[in-house]
């Protein structure tokens, strides 16, 4: 596209302004580059399939339930609002880039530890299991990782990925959400 001098047209910002109608990029009406969204808007989040080490997978039953434990989760939330699970029947594709439609990416990891105590009552040395939830959360605008994670006893693992989810939330609604751009 060609500038014709003193149109007032400029190509960059023709080109720039072309390449998002075709990607479906349309900013509201008078929203600016420099506008935060506001706290009641919705932050839209890719949440990644757990990745589950090997004892887990052996002993879930049904399969995918801890999974769609921490979607349930976030489902009623007014502020999260999760994209659809892409449904990949033939094999897990490593975790991509956040889609454009994403605020911010989660991928978590379950696994069980063994973790080394003293017994309240009696002093001695115990063994005892243990689950583990971690996440990376990621925003690319602004640019920002963040780590979580939370443990408990295998048997109290609903009460465990419940805290785990509130943490998730807390990063995504408190630290990542106020600085992401207005839509």
């Amino acid at each position: 596209m060609a500038t014709v001098p003193g149109d007032g047209t400029d190509s960059l910002v023709s080109e720039r302004v072309t390449n998002n109608e075709i990607a479906g990029i349309t900013p509201p009406q008078g929203a600016r580059a420099d506008q935060k969204r506001q706290p009641e808007d919705p932050i839209y989040v890719n949440l990644v399939p757990a990745v589950l080490d090997s004892r887990i997978r052996q002993g879930e039953k049904p399969k995918g339930a801890l999974g769609q434990h921490l979607r349930h989760e976030f489902a009623a939330d007014p502020i999260i609002q999760l994209l659809p699970e892409p449904k990949n029947k033939i094999g897990r594709k490593p975790p991509q880039l956040v889609p454009p439609a994403a605020d911010v990416e989660v991928v978590s990891t379950v696994s069980l530890k063994e973790i080394l105590g003293v017994r309240g009552a009696t002093g001695k040395p115990s063994k005892t299991v243990s689950i583990l939830f971690e996440a990376t959360i990621t925003s690319q605008s602004p640019p920002a990782s963040y780590l979580v994670s939370e443990s408990g006893p295998v048997l109290q693992h609903r009460a465990v990925s419940k805290r785990f989810a509130q943490q998730i939330r807390d990063v995504i609604v408190d630290k990542i959400g106020p600085e992401i751009p207005a839509r």
